[in-house]
């Protein structure tokens, strides 16, 4: 039984006119074929852009907290004259304070403790 009607299944579809032929139906020149253009990579694209170091700015509260050889601690590492920091370039360390040019404008942070380290005594003096 199932052979009888896949045999008449076979048939009706062999006996179906075909009203194109097969150069037609092939090659249609009217309609082209639109093959959507798909970037897998489209998602990854944000990932892979290289971020610059020049836009990340860390919020900064300039504050020396030592001066010692003409040399300043602030920010969290040593600067003497001449280097480039996040408040600007250093021009002139003094005893009490630090300057720091940003542009035209110069900025001075003075030193905010004035807690000695340590001190020499001499025996038997106070």
């Amino acid at each position: 039984m199932k052979y009888l009607i896949l045999l008449l299944m076979a048939a009706l579809l062999f006996s179906a006119p075909i009203d194109k032929t097969i150069d037609e139906l092939l090659y249609k020149e009217k309609k082209a074929l639109e093959v959507p253009s798909y970037d897998p990579f489209k998602r990854a694209k944000p990932l892979l852009k290289k971020k610059s170091r020049k836009s990340i700015t860390k919020p900064t509260i300039l504050e020396v907290s030592a001066i010692m050889n003409n040399k300043a601690f602030f920010d969290g590492r040593w600067y003497q004259k001449g280097d480039k920091t996040a408040g600007g370039k250093v021009v002139k360390i003094t005893e009490n304070a630090l300057y720091l040019k940003q542009g035209r404008k110069t900025k001075i942070l003075r030193l905010k403790n004035k807690k000695s380290v340590f001190s020499i005594r001499e025996k038997g003096a106070e």
